[in-house]
């Protein structure tokens, strides 16, 4: 009897070794990823949080949780902790799963709009598919440069046929608040579903915006297009674009 129950308890013992092994491995994977580099704790989002939500509720009602980053990932502008210069602060505009929560997010209570409109410049909202700002990752407080896509006309205002140009609108843009846009019933499952972008631009900025936007709307061809930008991006405001013509040059 004794000799048969000595295996069986070897063999439970070696089990339950190689179980804690097995999660002592688990356990360390993260900090052998992180291992390196200097790690940071980020606040994302747990769930999609809408504007007006007070930030000292974001911890405490399960909006946002914690992750582990390398500081070299995330932008500088980073959450870390809602402490008391936060807690007064709302979410100035809807933020989607998944997104690392930003200080230009969070805005002091009662601002109108959710967003205080930069001194000498004006509120805009332009109308915008996913793949149009940049898959989802233009957010509050992101800097664009916008681009325009448009079909050629002759000297008459007459298309010239299927040819086509595209050329930077305007760059150092700010965006200000984002948010869903609701979709006509009929057109909800024919159409890409689209996001209101406001942005902060001076007149003739909006001008062009607004240009650009109605030729879209009309079917005449245009499409906006917007481009995320860091302190590094450069770019050719004189730049005349290209078209079916001078796109291979």
């Amino acid at each position: 009897m004794r000799r048969r129950l000595f295996p069986m308890v070897l063999a439970l013992v070696l089990a339950a070794i190689g179980t804690a092994l097995v999660f002592a491995y688990v356990q360390g994977a993260d900090r052998r990823a992180l291992a390196g580099h200097r790690a940071v704790d980020a606040l994302v989002a747990a769930k999609a949080i809408p504007a007006g939500t007070p930030a000292s509720d974001l911890r405490r009602n399960g909006w946002v949780r914690s992750v582990r980053m390398p500081a070299s990932a995330v932008p500088d502008d980073l959450v870390t902790t809602i402490d008391g210069g936060l807690e007064d602060l709302v979410v100035g505009s809807a933020i989607g799963l998944g997104h690392l929560i930003r200080k230009p997010l969070l805005v002091p209570r009662g601002r109108s709009q959710g967003f205080a409109v930069p001194e000498g410049k004006l509120a805009l909202t332009v109308a915008l598919t996913d793949p149009q700002r940049v898959a989802g990752y233009v957010t509050a407080g992101s800097e664009v440069a916008v681009f325009v896509a448009t079909k050629l006309l002759d000297s008459r205002g007459k298309p010239l046929g299927e040819a086509t140009g595209a050329r930077m609108l305007m760059a150092d843009i700010e965006v200000l608040s984002i948010g869903p846009a609701k979709a006509k019933e009929k057109d909800a499952a024919s159409v890409d579903p689209q996001t209101l972008v406001t942005v902060a631009v001076t007149q003739r900025e909006a001008e062009k915006l607004v240009w650009a936007t109605g030729a879209q709307q009309s079917g005449r061809g245009n499409a906006l297009y917007l481009a995320l930008q860091t302190d590094s991006t450069r770019l050719d405001t004189n730049s005349p674009g290209v078209s079916s013509f001078t796109f291979a040059k």
